[in-house]
């Protein structure tokens, strides 16, 4: 059961960059300067580079507190950072939205008999392959490529170094669970070779704009506000009040440790693959200044994933196991795609056990919750003041 014939390329650190990426490849994209399909990082850079999010939305008919932290930019525009970037790359993007199913599906049959593999939008919690809990269906979104068929079932692309199968029922809910999708697809259309240092330009300085922004919700004070709220006591945000009894805390600690490391941040906060960016601009841009950058976002990855292992110290047994089953499960998924799905399913009822004890009956009392709190709050402090810093070194060396 193969995949589209040209569709070669399969897995990635980021879902955006890595799906497009891939779909590129497989009709025929090339970097100008290379003559290779794009990396990642350079697609990553070419759409604006980073961002930062951080969004702790309460769910009072699931009992569910759900974080969502936002790493590259424009991530709370799913379409316009994809958009951007292929504007960048001299192409154009097809997107196809619909409230009908079975449109939804032609829509999919149709880019795939004529080759163009399409990025599709899904909620994540309904793709069978990741096995996650049921309480998150509906609240998670996700991107993946699509990049075949046979029979009943479609060939899916995501992060993985081979496809996994989805059924064609199992994608079509997991395309119309999220409303505000509207079974969304989109498609790149090739259409002429661009100006890459001049739009690779206008990524970078976008980037450094956007991070340097006043929005507490959607550029790098976002941080900060995140790092106020790990110990504010009057704020009803505030995680004292919130986890006043620490019902649940397991689970949101759990969820900052995934969102910097393993679901879909590429590991630190996507700041390393940002750093690799830089990397590869700097002789195309002919700017060694870029290069010293590079390295400060690299370290600023190390701190970010300093602050994820925080979140679950290693001094707490549990914790330490949970990293390391949540750490195998990924890695697994990620290296054998399909071939790994029943293999995990016994780390997955482990995870799913672990994670009811430890939001049922927290393994730290109230002044060492306090403490893990004040500790995080400090890293993020220092993180916020080292990320304004770096986006201003940005800003003068793209200047």
């Amino acid at each position: 059961m193969p995949p589209l014939p040209a569709y070669t390329h399969f897995g990635g650190r980021h879902p955006e960059t890595a799906a497009l990426a891939n779909c590129l490849a497989a009709v025929g994209v090339q970097a100008p300067h290379t003559g290779q399909p794009y990396t990642e990082a350079l697609l990553l850079g070419l759409g604006g580079g980073l961002g930062a999010g951080y969004i702790l939305w309460e769910f009072q008919e699931h009992h569910a507190r759900v974080l969502v932290l936002g790493w590259r930019s424009n991530w709370q525009y799913p379409v316009k950072f994809l958009e951007t970037t292929c504007q960048r790359i001299g192409a154009t993007v097809a997107v196809h939205e619909t409230g009908s199913r079975a449109v939804a599906l032609r829509h999919l049959q149709e880019a795939l008999a004529a080759g163009t593999p399409p990025l599709a939008w899904v909620d994540r919690a309904h793709m069978p392959y990741l096995q996650l809990p049921e309480v998150l269906k509906g609240h998670i979104g996700h991107l993946v490529a699509v990049a075949g068929h046979t029979g009943d079932s479609f060939l899916i692309d995501d992060l993985a170094a081979a496809p996994v199968r989805v059924t064609a029922a199992d994608l079509a809910a997991a395309r119309a669970r999220i409303a505000s999708y509207n079974n969304r697809l989109l498609i790149p259309v090739p259409v002429e070779s661009p100006d890459l240092p001049a739009s690779l330009l206008d990524g970078l300085r976008d980037c450094a704009l956007n991070l340097l922004a006043k929005s507490d919700s959607f550029a790098l004070p976002t941080f900060q506000k995140w790092a106020k709220m790990m110990t504010d006591k009057k704020n009803k945000k505030g995680w004292p009040v919130l986890f006043a009894s620490p019902r649940g805390l397991y689970g949101l600690l759990q969820s900052v440790f995934e969102g910097i490391e393993l679901d879909g941040a590429g590991g630190g906060g996507l700041r390393g693959l940002f750093a690799d960016c830089l990397q590869e601009a700097a002789p195309l841009l002919n700017r060694p200044d870029l290069l010293p950058l590079a390295d400060r976002y690299r370290s600023l990855a190390e701190r970010w994933t300093a602050l994820a292992e925080a979140a679950l110290p290693d001094r707490v047994p549990a914790f330490r196991q949970a990293k390391s089953l949540l750490r195998r499960k990924h890695d697994r998924l990620q290296a054998e795609g399909e071939a790994a799905v029943d293999g995990v399913r016994s780390l997955t009822a482990e995870l799913q056990a672990l994670h009811q004890e430890l939001n049922q009956a927290f393994p730290l009392d109230a002044l060492q919750t306090q403490m893990l709190f004040t500790d995080l709050s400090d890293r993020l402090h220092a993180l916020y003041a080292a990320e304004v810093d770096a986006a201003r070194a940005l800003t003068e060396t793209v200047a």
